[in-house]
């Protein structure tokens, strides 16, 4: 069941969770985490893992694309557009 959460609260969150892998996530909302090599396919693996369990979206086969995970930004629409608010 997807959480009522803001884009605010997607962003803060996302954040949150990366922190675990980066020393500073402030001012990186549209750093290029993955093409830019700052993230590796493990971790990107286990962000997909966290969007999906935390808001209560289904990650499908059509949506694994880079362009979908690349940034904090872009995994806030991606959230947002997958749970019909974009």
């Amino acid at each position: 069941m997807a959480v009522e959460v803001s884009a605010d609260q997607v962003r803060d969150a996302v954040k949150a969770y990366l922190g675990r892998f980066l020393d500073d996530m402030d001012g990186m909302e549209d750093v290029d985490l993955i093409s830019g090599g700052l993230l590796d396919s493990l971790v990107a693996v286990q962000l997909i893992d966290f969007i999906q369990n935390r808001f209560g979206v289904t990650v499908d086969d059509e949506d694994l694309e880079i362009a979908n995970f690349d940034s904090v930004n872009r995994v806030v629409a991606f959230v947002e557009r997958k749970r019909g608010r974009a």
